[in-house]
């Protein structure tokens, strides 16, 4: 008697520190045993499965179909399903118990949540696929000029000098999504180790306006930029936050229109220091706000690529300020510009 109750506290520990639902019936289909997180899979209150049959459960058809087919073949079976009402993908297991004559005894089916998995496998097909094909698009022009060049244009003056132009343009496009590629790839397995120093974000501000002062002056923009002058410190890696700031001013630089307005403004707010960057471009649709950092997500594509973006800008932006464990914002309307923000806590 002392064996078996050891032996139940020992399975009792054991499923109760499982991260899978696991459920065993009996040859009749009665449930016998659940742990806790398969109670809180379909739930129930602790113990309330027990004694029952999947046919009282509502809504799980499909594995009440499992556990009687096992419980005749008595052969293993696997399905990927959302168990009402959840969001969730779960991969639902279920094989047999067999006693020592061969007979089906029962059944144990297990639960195992593969959502972030199979998110994170259509992530990576969509990824792939993107990539590819902002690879093609310059590839496919840079081929199709020098085969134009090499079936004669070269004699040509006008011509040579404007498809290579095009083509320098065109290599300098694939250089930069390499170089992103790379940069994004360093963030997210964090290979590139962050050295944090306390820094000024006003300084860091006015160090990336000079960096982006040909570009302004260019299109003749006026650059406002409004900051607390006791700002507080912020911990940070000095390159990766000139890195955001850069590539956030960039955003802005292109998307405002020439001789327009940005506006730039750094305060203090709830522990934080919160930098924002205000176009007065076009603006961005209210259903396109919530994917502005994704990776190649683009408002308009074909805007997009001929003011030279790689589609990858936002979302190292992203990457970085989350790894030094602050936020990003967005706000726009059309017609009326754009703002986007970063948080960092305050030293």
């Amino acid at each position: 008697m002392k064996e078996f109750d050891q032996d139940k506290k020992t399975m009792n520990a054991i499923l109760g520190n499982m991260a899978e639902g696991v459920l065993v019936v009996d040859q009749n289909s009665k449930i016998i045993l659940a742990n806790k997180v398969a109670e809180n899979i379909f739930l129930v209150r602790e113990g309330v499965l027990l004694g029952k049959t999947f046919s009282a459960l509502p809504d799980y058809g499909k594995i009440r179909t499992m556990v009687g087919g096992v419980l005749k073949t008595g052969k293993d079976v696997f399905i990927e399903t959302l168990i009402p009402p959840h969001t969730q993908i779960f991969r639902v297991h279920v094989a047999p118990i067999k006693g020592d004559n061969g007979s089906i005894d029962g059944a144990v089916t297990v639960l195992h949540d593969v959502t972030d998995a199979r998110n994170f496998d259509q992530m990576r097909s969509e990824f792939v696929g993107n990539v590819s094909h902002e690879l093609r698009t310059p590839l496919t022009s840079i081929k199709g000029f020098v085969e134009t060049l090499l079936d004669g244009a070269m004699e040509n003056n006008y011509l040579c000098r404007r498809f290579l132009t095009i083509i320098d343009s065109e290599t300098y496009r694939l250089s930069r999504l390499i170089e992103d590629l790379l940069t994004l790839s360093s963030i997210e397995s964090k290979e590139r180790p962050m050295y944090l120093i306390p820094l000024c974000m006003a300084r860091s501000v006015f160090n990336v306006l000079n960096i982006m002062g040909p570009q302004i002056s260019e299109k003749s923009l006026r650059i406002d930029y409004i900051y607390e002058s006791n700002l507080a410190y912020i911990n940070a890696d000095d390159d990766l936050l000139n890195q955001v700031l850069i590539n956030l001013l960039d955003n802005a630089i292109k998307y405002t229109p020439r001789k327009g307005t940005i506006t730039i403004r750094s305060r203090e707010l709830n522990s934080r220091v919160v930098t924002t960057i205000t176009d007065t471009g076009m603006g961005i649709p209210r259903e396109s706000l919530p994917r502005v950092f994704e990776r190649f997500y683009r408002v308009d594509k074909a805007r997009s690529r001929d003011q030279g973006g790689t589609g990858l800008g936002l979302s190292i932006v992203k990457h970085i300020v989350e790894a030094h464990g602050g936020e990003v914002l967005v706000e726009s309307e059309i017609g009326k510009g754009s703002t986007f923000g970063v948080s960092f806590i305050a030293l």
